[in-house]
């Protein structure tokens, strides 16, 4: 049995809590009640990016794939905004002086950490596409 959820919603920074409510709930329903709040916190970070920068304020729409394959949680966000490029992001300099360090870029560095892989891809026709994976079994040491 193959489930996938899905949410189609505007791209407004008010959206946030039915987004991360989107992501519980449907965690829920797969079954999977442990690491809700790291993914909703990463997809937080990935929607807030979209928002703010794909679409600079303007209007648009994110779509939202929540899906168990196999061994793994697999979260998809798309957009029609500007394509941007994770890789070009440059690690945070978390050892930098809180005085001297820039304001915001964590984003990226966030969702990386909490989730197990973070990848992204461009086409002209669907937009930006970004594809979270966690996944769901014990790590050994």
């Amino acid at each position: 049995m193959h489930k996938k959820f899905e949410l189609k919603i505007d791209a407004r920074l008010e959206n946030l809590p039915a987004i991360a409510d989107f992501i519980s709930g449907s965690m829920s329903r797969l079954g999977l009640e442990s690491g809700k709040l790291e993914v909703e916190l990463a997809v937080d970070e990935a929607c807030t990016n979209i928002i703010k920068y794909a679409y600079s304020g303007k209007e648009g729409r994110i779509i939202i794939t929540c899906e168990r394959q196999d061994d793994e949680l697999v979260i998809t966000t798309q957009d029609n905004g500007k394509p941007f490029n994770p890789s070009s992001v440059p690690q945070p300099d978390l050892a930098a002086d809180l005085d001297h360090r820039k304001v915001g870029g964590l984003g990226m560095y966030l969702m990386r950490k909490l989730m197990d892989d973070v990848s992204y891809s461009f086409d002209r026709e669907k937009g930006n596409l970004l594809t979270m994976r966690k996944k769901l079994t014990t790590k050994e040491p």
